[in-house]
């Protein structure tokens, strides 16, 4: 690549040595090693520390993180392989997450550490807001119905939520939400209805993105409400999930792409908690309108995922 280019790779890949997150630093050396994750995968089978071609994949794409000890083992192994400081990118995992279903007791809670890829984010925006995760915990989804779409430069351009939600107390007057990505930004939330747009902060350093819809009217303990709105982003996202609490009784996410570009695999996946890794794929077909589905009815309380991979 041209010294300018080169340069400014490396610069970025220090930045991320020694800022975070781990997905973004682990996906920046991967880049300058010039290795696939293919030749990566052999290269920590020969040396005892294998790590399937799914597990790198999520762990820089933020899906995941390592925690096992196998995990962790192999991670310093690849510190070696791709060539940067031992222990500059298992420094940056900070402490592990419990395991096991990240809700509690109450339908609309959730636990961030268990949820979200870096959590921290996620308190930091909430706070900039004036607000804490409580706030996310005031109201429960009941029906939750996504639909997105991907454009011909394989970026989520847009990704509408029609929602049935239960209000936790009395006098809930807005809806609490989160955004996450590590490729892409929050770019505006519009075409809303039984709601209007409220306050909306960013976390720069995690990509989270966290915002408030006013509801139209106060809800009591126990009311559902519907509200429906679009996030605009312009991320090359290649996959997008959701949060589903025990009170969830329906979700159905539909992601359409552009004709001709369409991905070569699309998959379904769920996971007890972000750092669950014995998830299994399960393969999604691609309908004649160029769009994957997936529904599920009293769905088990997790992380929804649908995803894709263009090769």
């Amino acid at each position: 690549m041209p010294v300018d280019r080169e340069t400014t790779e490396n610069r970025r890949l220090s930045q991320a040595l020694s800022t975070g997150p781990f997905s973004l630093a682990l996906r920046l050396a991967l880049k300058s090693s010039g290795l696939s994750l293919d030749r990566v995968q052999f290269r920590l089978r020969e040396r005892d520390a294998a790590v399937s071609k799914t597990a790198l994949s999520n762990w820089q794409s933020g899906r995941t993180q390592p925690e096992r000890p196998d995990s962790l083992r192999a991670l310093a192994v690849l510190e070696d392989i791709v060539g940067v400081p031992a222990g500059s990118l298992s420094s940056l995992l900070g402490p592990p997450r419990p395991r096991g279903r990240w809700l509690a007791q109450n339908p609309g809670e959730m636990r961030a550490d268990q949820a979200w890829a870096r959590p921290d984010g996620l308190a930091r925006a909430l706070e900039r807001m004036g607000t804490s995760i409580d706030a996310i915990n005031r109201v429960a989804k009941i029906a939750t119905h996504l639909t997105g779409t991907v454009d011909a430069e394989r970026r989520m351009r847009t990704m509408r939520h029609q929602m049935v939600v239960r209000a936790e107390r009395d006098g809930i007057d807005r809806y609490t939400g989160a955004y996450r990505s590590d490729v892409g930004d929050c770019l505006d939330i519009t075409d809303t209805i039984g709601c209007r747009p409220g306050r909306r902060r960013q976390d720069a350093e995690t990509g989270f993105t966290t915002y408030e819809l006013l509801l139209d009217q106060p809800a009591r303990a126990g009311e559902l409400v519907s509200v429906g709105y679009t996030i605009y982003t312009n991320g090359e996202e290649r996959y997008h999930s959701q949060r589903l609490g025990r009170a969830s009784q329906i979700y159905t996410v539909q992601i359409q792409f552009e004709t001709g570009t369409l991905p070569v695999r699309v998959y379904r996946t769920y996971l007890p908690s972000i750092g669950d890794t014995s998830h299994e794929d399960v393969e999604v077909p691609l309908g004649a309108s160029c769009t994957a589905q997936h529904t599920v009815v009293d769905p088990v309380p997790g992380i929804y995922r649908l995803g894709w991979d263009w090769e």
